[in-house]
């Protein structure tokens, strides 16, 4: 199947929009790329692996070549897929359970007393965050159990990343927890004569805290790198967020809570429980009913203002069920943030599990009288329901099936992909996304590219889809299946049964109609093809949509395709994207740029720089001299592309930003000889200032008109004169520039993007 993408060359994109700042990173990203093959091919060679296995790779080479030559074969047939769908299936890695939880808390307890004993036998003390504004003031609430307080501010130390103070109330301990005590600085200390409990304990700190929020903090829990400044950016997210509690982990692995539901009879549960903090559906940043006070961030005017914790919940337990509910009451939110991660030792500070358990069932039963009115809208229990009783009832829940991550960068319509999810997550939609493509990128660089309040089903790709829609039937009101490939093999894995999703609306995002460009390819490689063959190849697509209640095309000449075949309902969205030229003029510009995903030898964009290269600038190079100079950015990995060797020709990978091109190039060029949707490259070029010239194909496509919004040439001789004229002309190149500009501004407005969307998918 696919590969994921390899990641971008690390680049500095911020240096001023000049040709030579542009010079200077086609030499930084070609001296970045010397030094990384170097170190890893002498890695490679100094390894004894790679000597002792001299005589088995070609052997391995010729096998891994027949392997995936068979499994194309298999799954280009609807029951091969299905059939190579259930032996991954069957070979699928089982997740072994964890160990006892009884036995890990004893040996946890145990290396936790020697910590304990080392420190206080070292004559150290113990320095935490102090300082005269805080932006958040960290609440620890002691009843014995020395060893947890330690490992608990140890970690604050180590990873309290805003400006805190820590306050501590003593709850009377009878341990080793005052010889602690007295070996901290920085900390604000108050010492109960008795054991007050929990709750009150809170409020007594609440009360001389100087915070902005504060973050209570369970002492028997240790907080990893990022916790406290994951929380704090959720709650700045948004004024209406009242609390943010984080993602929880037991001592053996397990997850103890990503979030927690409250049932109809008052009874709660931590959504996740006993599963795999990593999984994917853990992930992602949602709103909840509650959320633990083993960890839990909340603003210090909001505390003050609904009367801090309800005492009538003393000494424990519900307490913050009972606050996050109020919160609710009074219109603010509770989100769960997985970035916000700590370990926790459940029940450390009850005398037994029995005693806690005891004192939640009483506290529930408080808990349903002062809340009846919220709980006659909860989920009846069923830990079965957990899927969907995870958030607060009332939104809409959209799946969306896509090939990868749309990160821009990659170009091949992701642009429109992620501006896709984007206005979804606008319009109110819970959003999961569904990815194809079986890989699993870093959780960073994933919400680099998404909202974090996205979904991302990553790992689990063809293989784990039939799966997934079977876990997942009827939980989603809206599912969207983007690209023909993609709707091809959903088809085969559900064995063409699209109602296994169980949801209310199914949208086709054809994204492009590829059977065009098809035709175009084999023709421009010398096939005939009769009109018959065509339209078999165009209908063979189209069908592809049968039975969904909506299809959404590019662009309005695509979704005509769709309309005069009898679809009920074609509705076009196109690209999103604002107008923003750089200050560069004509004078200070120079060199021609190309953007593109160059990953295959087969691809429009490959064949296009394959074309240019060997045709057209030739004829560049011989009117301009030194001065030619091309430009490409994109993942460049196509091994046709090997064969370009010029100097003229610099390739610098994928960058972050295409600021810096677009305002140090003169000209962009898009040779592109067969195309489908609508070209991205040429409206992002335009919404930059850098005006372009395209063949015709690209030009039909968004119904511009040469010489207005850009300048067309298909033969090599018409396209390098083109390019001369736009790059010597700086009337021309004026005019051009702000036709385009007109342009991008009329069909790629974000209001009309978003109203679109609204449109199409309706309110959240």
């Amino acid at each position: 199947m696919n590969e994921p993408p390899p990641r971008a060359v690390e680049v500095d994109t911020r240096a001023g929009a000049s040709p030579q700042a542009l010079v200077e990173l086609a030499e930084r990203v070609q001296r970045t790329r010397a030094r990384r093959a170097e170190a890893e091919l002498a890695e490679l060679r100094a390894s004894t692996a790679w000597r002792l296995s001299a005589p088995l790779r070609l052997s391995l080479a010729w096998l891994k070549g027949l392997r995936q030559r068979l499994g194309l074969l298999l799954v280009q047939s609807g029951p091969g897929l299905r059939l190579y769908v259930a032996l991954r299936r069957r070979l699928g890695r089982s997740v072994a359970s964890a160990g006892g939880d009884d036995r890990v808390k004893a040996d946890h307890r145990q290396c936790a007393e020697a910590a304990l004993a080392a420190f206080l036998d070292s004559g150290q003390d113990l320095a935490l965050p102090a300082v005269d504004k805080p932006r958040v003031s960290i609440i620890l609430v002691l009843y014995n159990r020395a060893e947890l307080t330690l490992a608990c501010l140890q970690s604050i130390v180590a990873h309290c990343d805003l400006a805190a103070e820590v306050l501590i109330v003593d709850n009377a301990s009878t341990d080793r927890s005052n010889e602690l005590l007295a070996r901290l600085s920085g900390a604000r200390i108050v010492r109960n004569a008795d054991n007050r409990g929990f709750v009150v304990a809170v409020n007594q700190a609440a009360a001389m805290a100087r915070g902005d929020s504060l973050l209570l903090l369970n002492n028997d829990a240790e907080l990893f790198p990022g916790s406290i400044a994951a929380a704090f950016d959720a709650l700045e997210s948004g004024d209406d967020i009242g609390a943010v509690g984080g993602r929880i982990v037991l001592l053996d692995g397990r997850l103890q809570e990503a979030g927690s539901l409250i049932w109809s009879d008052g009874s709660c549960l931590g959504y996740g429980r006993g599963q795999d903090p990593d999984a994917p559906e853990f992930q992602f940043r949602r709103e909840v009913d509650y959320c633990s006070g083993a960890f839990l961030l909340t603003p210090r005017r909001v505390f003050e203002e609904l009367g801090r914790f309800d005492e009538a919940f003393a000494p424990a337990y519900y307490e913050e069920t009972d606050y996050c509910v109020r919160l609710r009451k009074q219109g603010y939110r509770v989100l769960y943030e997985p970035q916000a991660l700590l370990r926790h030792v459940e029940f450390a500070s009850s005398a037994s599990s029995e005693q806690a358990i005891s004192l939640q069932s009483a506290h529930r039963k408080l808990f349903q009288a002062r809340h009846a009115d919220y709980l006659a809208g909860q989920e009846r229990p069923d830990p079965r329901r957990a899927l969907f009783a995870r958030s607060p009832r009332g939104r809409r829940r959209l799946l969306l099936i896509d090939d990868l991550v749309p990160d821009p960068r990659l170009g091949a319509g992701y642009p429109r992909a992620r501006d896709l999810v984007n206005a979804l997550v606008r319009q109110g939609f819970e959003v999961t996304f569904y990815p194809m493509v079986e890989q699993v990128a870093d959780w960073a660089e994933v919400y680099r590219v998404l909202p974090g309040e996205v979904e991302v089903m990553q790992g689990q790709g063809l293989v784990g889809l039939a799966d997934f829609v079977q876990t997942r039937r009827g939980f989603y009101d809206t599912v969207v299946i983007s690209r023909p490939h993609n709707m091809r093999q959903v088809r085969d894995a559900l064995a063409d049964d699209l109602k296994a999703f169980g949801c209310q609306r199914l949208v086709y995002d054809a994204e492009a109609v590829i059977a065009p460009r098809d035709i175009q390819r084999r023709t421009l490689a010398g096939e005939h093809l009769d009109q018959v063959t065509k339209a078999r190849l165009v209908d063979a697509e189209i069908n592809l949509a049968r039975d969904v209640d909506c299809v959404v095309a590019v662009s309005a000449r695509e979704a005509g395709l769709f309309a005069e075949r009898d679809f009920a309902r074609v509705e076009v969205l196109g690209h999103r994207l604002a107008p923003y030229p750089g200050p560069a003029g004509f004078e200070q510009r120079s060199g021609f740029l190309f953007v593109g995903a160059l990953r295959d030898d087969a691809s429009p964009n490959v064949d296009s720089l394959l074309w240019f290269c060997e045709h057209v600038a030739p004829r560049l190079k011989a009117e301009l001299g030194g001065e030619f100079r091309l430009y490409v950015v994109g993942d460049a990995r196509a091994p046709a592309l090997a064969r370009l060797d010029f100097d003229w020709l610099h390739f610098l990978g994928q960058l972050d930003s295409l600021r810096l091109p677009l305002d140090a190039c003169r000209v962009f060029i898009a040779p592109t000889r067969f195309a489908a949707g609508i070209p991205h490259k040429l409206h992002a070029a335009a919404a930059g200032g850098l005006p372009a010239v395209a063949t015709g194909v690209l030009a039909g496509q968004l119904g511009w008109a040469d010489g207005r919004e850009l300048l067309v040439g298909d033969t090599p001789e018409a396209f390098a004169a083109a390019c001369l004229r736009l790059y010597r002309e700086s009337e021309c190149w004026q005019a051009v520039r702000q036709a385009a500009l007109a342009a991008v501004a009329r069909d790629g407005s974000p209001e009309a993007f978003q109203s679109a969307v609204a449109a199409i998918f309706g309110s959240g």
